[in-house]
């Protein structure tokens, strides 16, 4: 098994587990960006109460909304690097897919009849969205995919061949058996 997939069987069924990729120097790069981040901006948006000019006002209040994007964005990043993961269960009549935190989160159902079997996406993905989903401040990178009901539900962030090829084979395989 590698060494970011485990899996175990629950009373309910199979339960996949995925951690985030983690890579301890980036994450302190990440640390050290994100409370930059948050600092300048705090020190801009603190022009606010102290200009008396209506149109810089504006001006800060609209670059207050940007940069609460930016912050919301590398915050959830921070906390997925440190205890996301996603999870699949998989029931007898059903596949649950979700990503959690700290396993808080909810996993959407799927009914098996309406899935397809998982697959690779690595060519369905165009190269500028491959390059922008390798960022380590961006929670993407799906490697693998199913169909249910004509959505595409894209999984497996940043997996690499190997853990990408166990874990389709591990799905493809109880897929099998429970529908038998």
């Amino acid at each position: 098994m590698a060494k970011r997939i485990s899996k175990e069987q629950t009373e309910q069924g199979l339960l996949i587990k995925v951690s985030a990729y983690f890579d301890e120097s980036k994450q302190k790069m990440l640390t050290l960006w994100m409370i930059a981040w948050t600092l300048c901006g705090l020190a801009i948006a603190s022009q606010v109460f102290t200009s008396t000019d209506e149109q810089f006002k504006t001006m800060i209040i609209v670059f207050i909304a940007f940069w609460l994007y930016f912050e919301y964005l590398v915050v959830k990043a921070f906390r997925w690097r440190r205890v996301g993961e996603e999870q699949l269960l998989i029931t007898n009549d059903e596949i649950h897919y979700g990503r959690t935190y700290n396993n808080r989160g909810f996993l959407r159902p799927y009914k098996k009849e309406l899935v397809n079997p998982v697959r690779s996406i690595d060519n369905e993905v165009n190269s500028f969205y491959k390059i922008f989903a390798d960022s380590y401040w961006v929670i993407g990178g799906e490697r693998l995919a199913f169909t249910a009901n004509g959505k595409v539900i894209p999984f497996g962030l940043r997996l690499n061949d190997q853990e990408a090829k166990k874990l389709m084979k591990m799905i493809n395989e109880e897929l099998k058996v429970s529908t038998r």
